[in-house]
């Protein structure tokens, strides 16, 4: 257990070191102690069943949950130390999730340029800017001045994607982006994250694209009843996979 700090701890090469984290809502305990370290671009995978924690966990990583016990440093900081402050800590974080939450009154760029902006770290024509850069590598350039309800799923996700990026994180966490898009649209949204993780971008991708998490991640994490089941490399987990739960859920996904 690293000693509580207000000060990064962890070494550079360690961008999250999770130790025996547990949340709980009142009785019900979701996470059972999760020990994962992540490295300084790694792409990790999260996968396993449906109520497995996957998402509470990854929620964890910048504290959308408190945490019930357990240590979680993200970047350096601890999570669990009062002095932190969690804000700062998720200037450095980007978040996308399942819906993509865009701001319907405004377009794609202002999207975009709201969270520099506010946080006071760009000017509006430095923001303007990197919008448009953003939206350009998201592939949608033309689409700059379009409000989300002119746009598919696969193209709000896009702009979800790029917004997360305007604050120039240095991690960043996928919950399910693809699991509210038609079939067709997953494709577009997931060359977006094959693109960051081609970047060097550090990733941590709960997913329920086995093809996406064998091709592109580092290593696949396989999440059930609120523990880490089982983790290795795409072709350990997928290819021979040692414990039986993971078998069976293999079996039922592939």
């Amino acid at each position: 257990m690293t000693e509580s700090s207000a000060t990064p701890v962890a070494s550079p090469t360690t961008k999250i070191q999770v130790s025996g984290l547990k949340k709980a809502y009142g009785d019900n305990e979701v996470l059972k102690g999760i020990d994962v370290d992540i490295a300084n671009g790694e792409v990790v995978c999260v996968i396993g069943p449906s109520g497995s924690g996957k998402s509470t966990f990854l929620r964890c990583l910048n504290k959308l949950e408190d945490i019930t016990d357990g240590t979680v440093i993200v970047d350096g900081y601890d999570l669990t130390d009062k002095k932190v402050d969690i804000d700062k800590v998720r200037q450095h974080i980007g978040m996308v999730f399942q819906h993509f939450n865009l701001f319907p009154h405004m377009t794609a760029l202002e999207n975009v340029m709201l969270a520099p902006v506010q946080t006071k770290r760009a000017t509006k024509e430095e923001a303007r800017a990197t919008g448009l850069r953003l939206l350009e590598q998201v592939g949608l350039g033309e689409k700059a001045n379009a409000k989300p309800a002119n746009l598919s799923g696969g193209q709000k996700q896009r702009v979800a994607i790029a917004r997360a990026l305007a604050m120039n994180p240095d991690i960043m966490l996928f919950d399910e982006a693809t699991s509210a898009l038609d079939p067709e649209m997953v494709g577009e949204v997931l060359q977006v994250l094959r693109d960051l993780a081609d970047q060097g971008m550090t990733m941590v991708v709960v997913t329920h694209e086995m093809g996406f998490a064998r091709e592109v991640s580092d290593r696949v994490i396989f999440m059930a009843d609120g523990f880490v089941v089982e983790e290795g490399t795409p072709a350990e987990l997928f290819g021979n996979p040692q414990n039986p739960r993971t078998q069976d859920f293999l079996k039922k996904v592939l």
